[in-house]
């Protein structure tokens, strides 16, 4: 039984060692694909197409609604609890209202499990992350315009406080 319990920890410690344990993925800011100058106080929006669950309803129905997620503030306070959907028959992601600001959104992708995204929120527009695997960005854009996933799949547009309109 010793060796039993030896071999199962130095397994696991070898496993931990090479890496193999899973690491949570922390991704670089979002924002939305233009912002402008806002006054404090000001609101902006979320939308984040988080990974789907399936639904049967009936004998031959699917539904494929997104699953639920947090916001957090920049200190790790939980600022909303979203169930991105309103139903199970519900497939559109909820369109979230928030202050303008900087939050941690923790997620599930389709591909990488739990993932944490910052996003800047900025006034009157939305910010749009794309978790599923099925979004590719616009073809258009430069490379280094988006935020990617480790292997390289595009989730949103990256923040540039540089390029932010100034007040007219």
């Amino acid at each position: 039984m010793k060796t039993f319990h030896l071999t199962l920890t130095l397994g696991a410690a070898v496993w931990l060692a090479t890496g193999c344990a899973t690491k949570p993925v922390v991704l670089d800011t979002v924002g939305p694909s233009h912002v402008r100058w806002s006054p404090p106080g000001s609101r902006g929006y979320l939308k984040m197409y988080s990974a789907t669950e399936t639904d049967q309803v009936g004998d031959n129905t699917y539904y494929y609604p997104h699953t639920s997620y947090r916001i957090f503030d920049p200190a790790g306070k939980l600022v909303k609890f979203v169930p991105n959907h309103i139903g199970n028959m519900d497939e559109t992601p909820a369109w979230v209202v928030l202050p303008t600001g900087k939050y941690l959104v923790k997620a599930q992708s389709d591909v990488y499990g739990w993932v944490t995204v910052p996003v800047i929120i900025a006034a009157g527009v939305t910010t749009t992350v794309h978790l599923q695997s099925t979004w590719s960005g616009p073809a258009t854009l430069p490379d280094h315009t988006l935020v990617r996933l480790p292997a390289g799949r595009p989730v949103g547009w990256k923040y540039d406080a540089s390029k932010v309109t100034a007040r007219q």
